[in-house]
């Protein structure tokens, strides 16, 4: 079994989905998506299985965190922000393991806590979002990050008891768009962007897929945004370091293979 697993673990890597900073276009940033040799695309199954428990995990984020550590050792001018899903943040091995990343590569990496609820608890709380997992990352020393606001578990009622937390908002255009109309979404990021202000938090909108709405975000003041709009250099270095397997990526300009 553990042969079987770590087999599994191997087949893991990452690629980047530039996150635009349009106001400073200097800072380079880059959120890591989890990809598998096996699959196309997010490995929705293979991920899963690498989460249902707390041992298999910690085999599993060790091996992320020691990719993490690679990434931001290699690029050192470069910020990224990585997902952690909240069924992640109920593991005690999860915030040993964090532990791994220095504390001057933490300042460039941010957390995202993804939207999707815990299966399973081990801890006690009355809340319907571990808060205390929130402030024992922050006391880590990572910037942390709501990821897709209003959707799953990071609702705005989860939003409140977290914020203070928080660095950073993440919602996604194509999801307001399928629920509001254009007057509502300027209404709806007014009120984000009210609320980041009072709060020394930024927001990032997701899913900017066209010039024009990425032209209306930024004259509400929206400057960091990331989507298929955003093309990047999908092999920056040497592509030869990178395994035959993954040569469907180096295809790809929306993403940089790391």
């Amino acid at each position: 079994m553990n042969t079987i697993i770590t087999d599994a673990i191997k087949n893991f890597y990452f690629v980047g989905q530039p996150i635009r900073h349009l106001k400073n276009e200097q800072i380079i940033e880059f959120e890591l998506l989890l990809r598998n040799n096996i699959v196309s695309g997010f490995p929705k199954d293979e991920y899963a299985s690498m989460t249902k428990s707390e041992t298999i995990h910690a085999k599993f984020l060790k091996h992320i965190v020691q990719e993490v550590n690679r990434i931001l050792v290699d690029n050192p001018e470069i910020h990224f922000s990585l997902n952690l899903d909240q069924q992640e943040i109920e593991y005690e091995t999860t915030f040993e393991i964090m532990k791994n990343i220095s504390q001057e590569n933490r300042s460039r990496l941010i957390l995202e806590i993804t939207e999707i609820p815990t299966l399973r608890r081990y801890g006690q709380y009355g809340e319907t979002i571990n808060v205390l997992a929130f402030k024992r990352l922050k006391k880590l020393g990572y910037r942390l990050a709501l990821d897709d606001l209003t959707t799953g578990n990071n609702s705005l009622g989860n939003l409140e008891i977290t914020i203070q937390y928080l660095d950073r908002l993440k919602i996604s255009y194509r999801h307001l768009e399928k629920m509001m109309t254009p007057d509502e979404i300027v209404l709806q990021i007014h009120l984000l962007q009210s609320i980041v202000g009072r709060h020394d938090m930024d927001l990032v909108v997701e899913g900017v897929e066209t010039e024009s709405v990425s032209d209306n975000l930024q004259t509400l003041g929206v400057s960091l945004q990331q989507g298929f709009l955003f093309k990047t250099n999908a092999c920056p270095t040497d592509c030869k370091k990178h395994v035959e397997r993954n040569k469907r990526d180096q295809n790809d300009d929306h993403f940089r293979i790391f």
